[in-house]
Order: structure tokens, then C-alpha cells, then sequence
């Protein structure tokens, strides 16, 4: 199975940073202190927390700073690394919970000695997903949250567990999200003997998609909600990554694109659209803004790639396609263009159908692993599976429950994503707009959306891509360093706990993985965009919002 284009941020590549070896901990010998009774309590909850009949531990145990937890999870698309080095003295538990007759959610909480403030957090999944976000945890955990992760109903990055068991396939789509909080937070009652005090839900891609459940259909769990590039709309989406894949991704056709080729063409658009804002920095700043002429790289007579770096007029038309929104049948729209300037994701053209569409076709929808997407694909087929839209999955709701609960939603999206259009956040922002007869001023106080200029997927990018979430935190060395203030999380912990509503987003481009920071820039709230103001390019007060 080729891996997800969807994040999963525990298969990061990086240790997050150099913790403190060792300290000794586990030999304290004082019965009195304030470690020796956590140590004892965290490592008796086998016997003691037995919250229902449906919950099982699976491991409770009190890990110090410096510790090494190995990976457990038993899909080798859970195995990105083999462990995870703690940041925090914490205690670990490791429960499974049954959900049904045929289905269950394995989940993990790392709560640390150090909870002074009383923050719960829940982190998102990625892609089919199924593998915990173990380095988020770690570091969630050292900035002092009792952290949960889950296995979203099913380990590993891979849609065969939905195959004829709906029940998993109901897990998947929001039901092992709602099912752990509830247990989650009994399980930090119970060790710490006193209630959450704030409770927060932090994801990124299909992690962003559960958020937005939350906050559509259950946002009391939760006092603030922070979303990155949500995969919402999610029948849609998965249609047209088959889509663009049907256009791009045959090796034999005429059209067809080497991953070369389409970085000749990425680079095309950024020499045409790069200056637009003023300043040439390898950013295209408002990508809707980029009309690209993408008849600029095509051969003349007698011209060839490998004489001319040109492409033929076939190629220009599978480009021209690819940067267009996808219609269906009636002629309505399906998912909207990706941004120009962005760099394919190589599961368009590398020969294979992308594993989310071809998989949720296969094990959710249709129930045949001998579906194929290449053959049986097509509008109508399309429109059936919009229509039947299982459990709910397309999350594609207004927010009435959230504006009614008093509870907060953040959501971000890089203006550079290969994989989850941004136009798509933009488009749901937009809906709920109409939808709720709110102008954006009466938005505010419980929904802001920041587009990030130059940010890929959830982390990376040529742009100040990192704002301290989900699956970025994990990708480079000693992000421990890193400021956390006025990144996503603390922004939203900010306007929860203070009631300072945030206006614009600390972004940093930093080198992947050693962490070196290049520059900052403060990306503004939509509908405000960042414009250069004119002065050095890299420096934080060149850039302001209008």
C-alpha cells in the first residue's frame, strides 16, 4: 500500500529535542513528596480506575524525563519511528475501550507531574488513520497539557478495517474522537483527584476534519478547537484527489507529467505571479489572486523537454485541468482548484491511484477490494457517494452548537498545500458566513480562520510555515526552543483563558530538521490579508494586515 498523502504526525522523522537523560526519579524514597504519591497512584490505575465495563488498561506506568516509550502499535504503517523520548516526568496509560459488538478505540494519556493549570488536550489523526501521535504528545505533554491520543477506531494508515464492519467505519467519522474524550477525561479526574479546568483539541488534515465535527456536533467537549487544512467536505475531497489523479497520474498518456516537469511548471507560475505582492521572495502571497498563463511553457516548433525544458500542448492541458475546480454531473461545483504555486503531491502522478480514495472507495464505500479506481471510476459514482455521505463524514455543517456553547474555533490552512486545497476553508468560512446570517465582525468571537502564505500540509513549506501545531512541532531538532506564544495553540489557550481573541498568528520559516529560524511574520485574520509594506522582505515589520 503506498503511504498516506494524509499527516500522521507520529511518523515523524525527527526526535523533538535533546531531553534531560535519566534523573533518578524512580528511586525516590521520600513516601511524603508530592512525586512518590503521583508514582504510586499513576502506577496502581490498573487496578483502580475502572471508569465501565467497556474499558480496559492496558498499561499504566509513571515514565521520567528523559525516558524512551517504544512505539506499541502493531500496524507497520504505525512504525515511522520506533520510539519517543520524553520531555516531562508523566504518568502513561493505555487503555481500550469497545465501541460495539464489532469495533474499539485503543487510546493513550500522558498526563505530567506538572499540571498546575489544568489543560486537557486532544490531538487529531491523519489520513485513514489509525496511528497515535506519539511526538505531539511528548511535547504537548512538556508544555504542560494532560494529553490524549487515540487510534481514531483502527491502527494503521490504511482503510481494510472498514471492510463490511460499518461500525469501524462510524469510529473513523466521529464516534472514537467523542468516545475518548468522555474517557479521557475521567482518566485525569481520576489521577489527579480534581476536574479539567480548560479543555482543548489541537489537529491538522483529517485531524482538522475531526475538529470541526467536534465543533459542529459536540463543541461542549471543548473550550477551544484549533483546526490546520481540514478535510472537509470529505466526499468531495476524496473524489476529486481520484479526480486529478485520473487526469495526471497515467505514465502512457500523452499529457502525463514527470515530477520534473511539473517543478518547471511550479516555477513558471511563481515567475508570474511571485511579484504580485510586491515583493519577489519565493511566496505567492494571495494565491487567488495567480492567473497563471500556463501556455508560457510550451514548446515552440521544434522544441523538446530535453532540448528546451518546454512542455508539449497536452502537458499544458493536464496543468491547465489540474489548477481548475472539479464539476460534477449537474454541473455544480465538487472541490475547488488547488492553489497555484503549489507542487503536485506525487500520488497524482506516480502511477498509483492516491491511497485515500482508492481505499475509502474500496473498504468503506463499495465493500470490494477488487474495486478499481481506474475502471469503475466516474461522475455518477460521484454523486452517489456525496449522497450517501456515511455517518455524517462530510462535515460540512454550520456552527450553531459552538456560537450556543460560548466555546472557540481556530482554524489555519497553508496557502501552499498540495494535498487539501485551501480554497476549500476558505469556502466552508464563506458558507458558514451565509449560512449562520453572520458578517465576519460577528463571527470573531467564536470563529477565525488564518490563511498561512507558503506553508504546505499541515508543516513545511517556503513560506513562515511554522506555527507551533500538530505535526510541526514534532519535524525539527530542539523545537523546545521555539517560542510557543502567539502560535496556534497558545493563541486559542490565550482568547480562552484571557479572553484576548487573537488577530494575527506568529508564523516562523525554520529549516527542517535542524530548527534554524530564517524569519518571522505575523499572518493576519481573514478577511485581512498580509501585505508587504515595503523594507527587507525577511523582517517582521515589513509585513502588516488590510
Amino acid at each position: 500500500m503506498k503511504s498516506s498523502i494524509f499527516t500522521w504526525t507520529a511518523s515523524a522523522l525527527f526526535s523533538l529535542a535533546a531531553a534531560a537523560p535519566g534523573n533518578g526519579h524512580n528511586n525516590n524514597n521520600n513516601h511524603n513528596s508530592p512525586l512518590y504519591k503521583f508514582q504510586q497512584k499513576c502506577n496502581r490505575l490498573a487496578q483502580s480506575f475502572r471508569p465501565d465495563a467497556n474499558t480496559q488498561v492496558l498499561i499504566a506506568q509513571y515514565l521520567p524525563t528523559g525516558a524512551n516509550v517504544t512505539n506499541p502499535d502493531s500496524h507497520p504503517t504505525c512504525q515511522g519511528r520506533p520510539s519517543t523520548t520524553l520531555l516531562a516526568d508523566m504518568c502513561r496509560l493505555r487503555l481500550k475501550i469497545k465501541t460495539s459488538a464489532t469495533s474499539e478505540v485503543v487510546m493513550e494519556a500522558w498526563m505530567p507531574l506538572d499540571w498546575k493549570k489544568g489543560r486537557y488536550l486532544m490531538l487529531g489523526n491523519g489520513g485513514l488513520g489509525g496511528c497515535i501521535a506519539y511526538s505531539d504528545m511528548a511535547f504537548t505533554t512538556w508544555m504542560g497539557f494532560a494529553t490524549i491520543g487515540h487510534n481514531n477506531g483502527h491502527f494503521g494508515l490504511t482503510g481494510e478495517p472498514f471492510l463490511n464492519n460499518p461500525a469501524v467505519v462510524e469510529d473513523f467519522s466521529y464516534r472514537a474522537l467523542k468516545t475518548v474524550t468522555k474517557t479521557g477525561k475521567k482518566a485525569v479526574r481520576h489521577l489527579y483527584s480534581t476536574s479539567v479546568k480548560k479543555s482543548y483539541y489541537l489537529g491538522c488534515s483529517a485531524g482538522g476534519r475531526q475538529g470541526l465535527k467536534a465543533a459542529q456536533d459536540f463543541p461542549e467537549e471543548y473550550d477551544g478547537i484549533v483546526v490546520g487544512a481540514p478535510a472537509i467536505d470529505w466526499n468531495a475531497l476524496v473524489a476529486s484527489q481520484a479526480h486529478y489523479y485520473k487526469i495526471s497520474g497515467d505514465p502512457n498518456a500523452a499529457g502525463y507529467l514527470t515530477g520534473a516537469q511539473w517543478s518547471a511548471m511550479r516555477n513558471e507560475i511563481l515567475a508570474q505571479c511571485d511579484g504580485l505582492d510586491g515583493v519577489v521572495d519565493g511566496v505567492i502571497e494571495e494565491p487567488r489572486g495567480c492567473n497563471p498563463r500556463f501556455e508560457e511553457l510550451m514548446c515552440a516548433a521544434g522544441q523538446t523537454w530535453a532540448s528546451h525544458s518546454c512542455l508539449t500542448a497536452a502537458q499544458v492541458s493536464t496543468v491547465r485541468k489540474f489548477f481548475e475546480p472539479m464539476y460534477g454531473r449537474d454541473g455544480n461545483l465538487v472541490f475547488p482548484r488547488f492553489d497555484p504555486g503549489v507542487q503536485p503531491n506525487s500520488d497524482y502522478y506516480d502511477g498509483e491511484p492516491p491511497s485515500i480514495a482508492d481505499e475509502w472507495y474500496k473498504y468503506a464505500v463499495f465493500n470490494d477490494p477488487n474495486w478499481d479506481l481506474g475502471a469503475q471510476y466516474s461522475l455518477d459514482m460521484v454523486q452517489t457517494t456525496m449522497n450517501q455521505d456515511l455517518y455524517n463524514i462530510s462535515t460540512w455543517k454550520d456552527l450553531t452548537k459552538l456560537k450556543q456553547s460560548g466555546h472557540k474555533l481556530l482554524a489555519y490552512h497553508g496557502l501552499e498545500d498540495p494535498v487539501i486545497n485551501s480554497e476549500n476553508t476558505y469556502r466552508y468560512y464563506e458558507n458558514v458566513s451565509r449560512s449562520m446570517s453572520l458578517t465576519s465582525a460577528e463571527l470573531d468571537p467564536f470563529f477565525r480562520y488564518f490563511p498561512i502564505p507558503g506553508a504546505s500540509h499541515c508543516w513545511g513549506g517556503s513560506g513562515n510555515w511554522y506555527v507551533g501545531a500538530t505535526s510541526q512541532i514534532s519535524r525539527v531538532f530542539g523545537a523546545t526552543t521555539i517560542p510557543t506564544e502567539g502560535g496556534v495553540l497558545m493563541s486559542m489557550v490565550k482568547w480562552v483563558e484571557q479572553g484576548v481573541a487573537p488577530e494575527r498568528i506568529v508564523g516562523r520559516k525554520l529549516d527542517i530538521p535542524t530548527g534554524a529560524q530564517a524569519s518571522i511574520k505575523l499572518h493576519c485574520k481573514w478577511p485581512k490579508k498580509n501585505v508587504y509594506l515595503g523594507g527587507n522582505a525577511n523582517a517582521q515589520e515589513s509585513w502588516g494586515c488590510q
